[in-house]
């Protein structure tokens, strides 16, 4: 799997692609191990990720990685020809997207200031704060989770009341509104009250059981939400607090011609699809 690493690293593949592309080669390998033929194994392969998996998503990227797989081996001579139509991708279904209703996402915005109201020690309220001011940037940007975690301060721009968000290998600039950066601030001031230490470190979202000055992580961000989803009693997460920021500016604007670059979408039809899968009792 060595020379199959160096292929994907040769065609620029990503480091989580390249990772990914090598753990399915491998099962791919264990799978078709006692078959001979090249289709007979395929066949054998489709039936065994079909069975195993129940996510669209998740085959599908499946069969992708194999499809890359069966290239490196027919550019080294192992395979000739192979019958494609065994492992092409299935059918998408049209599921509908989570996405907060209305009144979720006020009740979502208003969740972290009571319990900032309501805290019974400094710890609890720099807490409060801080993922009071997580959630309102989700709502307002409408970034990812990785995004959000990369955001440091020198990102944020008071004079322009613009934010520069990171995404893996892109960057872009958001407008961002007074009473964010007010709240970004008032957020920032508690920090170096409570946690003086980490007044060096360049990062906005910080924990209190982080090795110190280091960011959280998106799994951090995901138990925030889980938190909010347990005590409200309806699911909320980043992605569908993100979305529905992104429909509520479709509707607005009612054109993706900029608003998927806005999003961090790389291409318009990414957000074009997304659109047509919101829910329409909005």
């Amino acid at each position: 799997m060595k020379a199959f690493e160096t292929y994907l690293m040769s065609i620029n593949k990503s480091f989580y692609t390249k990772k990914q592309y090598t753990l399915d080669a491998k099962q791919f390998a264990e799978i078709i191990q006692h078959t001979e033929h090249i289709n007979e194994a395929l066949q054998h392969y489709a039936k065994e990720i079909q069975e195993t998996y129940q996510k669209v998503n998740t085959i599908n990227r499946k069969f992708a990685s194999i499809r890359q797989f069966l290239t490196f081996l027919q550019l080294r001579g192992v395979i000739t020809a192979y019958n494609e139509a065994l492992i092409q991708p299935l059918e998408k279904l049209d599921t509908e997207l989570d996405v907060l209703k209305e009144k979720q996402f006020k009740r979502a915005l208003s969740y972290w200031p009571y319990q900032y109201d309501i805290a019974q020690n400094a710890e609890h309220e720099w807490l409060a704060l801080r993922n009071a001011a997580i959630v309102f940037t989700v709502a307002e940007l409408g970034i990812k989770p990785a995004e959000l975690v990369r955001m440091e301060w020198k990102h944020i721009n008071k004079q322009t009341k613009e934010v520069i968000v990171l995404a893996s290998k892109t960057f872009r600039s958001l407008p961002i509104s007074t009473r964010l950066l007010e709240l970004l601030d008032d957020y920032k001031r508690f920090t170096e009250q409570f946690m003086p230490l980490t007044d060096f470190s360049p990062y906005v979202w910080l924990g209190v059981g982080n090795k110190m000055g280091e960011p959280l992580t998106v799994k951090t961000i995901e138990r925030i939400f889980k938190s909010m989803s347990e005590q409200m009693e309806f699911k909320i997460t980043a992605t569908n607090l993100r979305y529905y920021t992104i429909q509520k500016e479709l509707i607005q604007q009612q054109e993706t011609e900029s608003l998927f670059e806005q999003f961090g979408y790389a291409r318009k039809g990414v957000l074009t699809e997304r659109e047509q899968r919101f829910p329409k009792n909005y």
